[in-house]
């Protein structure tokens, strides 16, 4: 790292407003002696300390300062820069200091290690620091980007204190997460470095299966939970399907779908960054209606979990391989949802390829009037990861005469069919089916997988 050239912690230096970058408030332009001597990079992150007070953290801009000073947006300036004193918003006294380091000789982090979740999120007073944990086994990735957001840190830490082995973490504290002052430390997800954030950077060097981000906004008006990143749609349908379920409440609205805020599919997005083939799932969720309640909040917490469970977890069934179809299997009784750390029925089974492909369908072993069940269908990849085919909601209706399973059409919430799983005339395919049947109050009822 660069920090012999110049220091990287100056003091006594100027801000000023420049009216161009009017609603890029989290950026700010540094001299063009600096951006080009490479100490203060452009897309990493800076400190902005009045005193020992830390006030802000900016962005830096690709684009040099044309007046020789630091330039903010007049929103950023305000938030980010300026004390009560300063003269006004056009310019602050030379008392700034700005910084890209925690501490001499660690240019570019400004974030200080903490030894814990605790010390993360208590002890970092006119500070930033991350905690990071990946055991070596850790399959999945927590994180927590904006603790301002308020109970988003609680998320994570509830998902890891669970099992610290299988669930790695990344999760920042700034100035003990006070909630309010996003405006002065949000950094869009797309923009945080992670050259400036070495825990992240050690994930983005050497990436995991699986990213969770946890976000909380208050901008959103049609949704209460979006699930979004680059994850495949299907994968994030499933999840959304599960939190649904989690939740049992219709008035909260959960959305799956581009275009409903938030997506969260650039590649640039730390949590698609982080994950292997930039499949990172990105959680945004009501401050008020869903973190403002500890039951909902860990809902959504447990049910995100419990998918990456279900795909960590060995199958129920054996054996997981077949040398020709037709395949099926039961689960037989309903004691799938009451051990283990996936909470439904996993059967998996490796498939001779067939000119045309396979049919698959899963579900409750017996059709009753009144029963449901969720499918979600997996492909795995041969590079390390399970990528959902398809599943959905599936009701079972006895008309007196016939019971027949129907398979949700629901808009944004259609089952999906899979088609040609598995065609080819050599080779095989693996596949698994994640089961939860149920009866009419919910009790869990057997549940089965087959391969046509």
């Amino acid at each position: 790292m660069e920090t012999g050239r110049q220091s990287l912690v100056l003091t006594g230096q100027k801000f000023v407003v420049n009216s161009v970058m009017s609603g890029d408030d989290e950026r700010c332009r540094v001299p063009s002696s600096l951006l080009t001597a490479g100490n203060f990079q452009a897309n990493r992150q800076l400190l902005i300390r009045r005193g020992t007070t830390l006030r802000g953290i900016c962005t830096v801009d690709v684009v040099a300062s044309t007046s020789g000073d630091f330039e903010m947006s007049s929103a950023g300036f305000l938030n980010r820069v300026r004390i009560i004193g300063d003269p006004s918003l056009s310019a602050t006294g030379n008392t700034v200091e700005v910084a890209n380091e925690y501490a001499a000789g660690t240019a570019p982090g400004i974030a200080e290690p903490a030894t814990s979740l605790t010390d993360a999120n208590t002890n970092s007073s006119g500070k930033v620091k991350e905690y990071t944990a990946r055991a070596s086994g850790a399959r999945v990735a927590y994180t927590v980007p904006h603790p301002f957001e308020k109970y988003t840190f609680e998320q994570a830490e509830l998902i890891h204190n669970a099992d610290p082995v299988r669930n790695a973490i990344w999760a920042l504290g700034i100035d003990n997460n006070v909630s309010g002052t996003l405006s002065r430390y949000h950094i869009t997800a797309a923009e945080i470095s992670g050259a400036s954030f070495p825990g992240l950077g050690s994930f983005i060097s050497s990436q995991i299966t699986n990213a969770v981000s946890f976000h909380g906004e208050l901008s959103c008006t049609t949704s209460e939970v979006r699930v979004g990143g680059a994850i495949e749609a299907a994968f994030r349908q499933g999840v959304a399907e599960i939190i649904r379920e989690e939740l049992n409440d219709p008035t909260l609205r959960v959305h799956w779908s581009s275009g409903i805020c938030f997506d969260g599919t650039a590649p640039t997005n730390f949590v698609n960054a982080m994950s292997v083939n930039g499949r990172g799932l990105q959680l945004e969720q009501d401050s008020t209606l869903i973190l403002g309640n500890a039951t909902r909040r860990n809902q959504v917490a447990t049910a995100t979990k419990s998918v990456f469970d279900c795909l960590i977890d060995g199958a129920d069934n054996s054996p997981t391989s077949t040398p020709s179809t037709p395949w099926s299997v039961s689960s037989g009784t309903a004691a799938y949802a009451t051990s283990g750390d996936c909470k439904r029925y996993i059967a998996e089974i490796e498939i001779p390829n067939v000119p045309g492909g396979h049919t698959l369908s899963a579900g409750a072993s017996t059709c009753v009037d009144g029963h449901t069940a969720h499918v979600d269908y997996y492909r795995w990849t041969g590079v390390g990861y399970w990528a959902r085919m398809g599943g959905g909601n599936i009701t079972y209706v006895d008309d007196g005469t016939t019971c027949s399973a129907q398979l949700s059409v629901e808009p944004s919430y259609t089952y999906i069919q899979p088609s040609g799983v598995g065609s080819g005339s050599t080779g095989t395919t693996r596949l698994r089916a994640v089961v939860r049947a149920s009866d009419s109050s919910g009790a869990a009822v057997p549940a089965f997988f087959s391969v046509m």
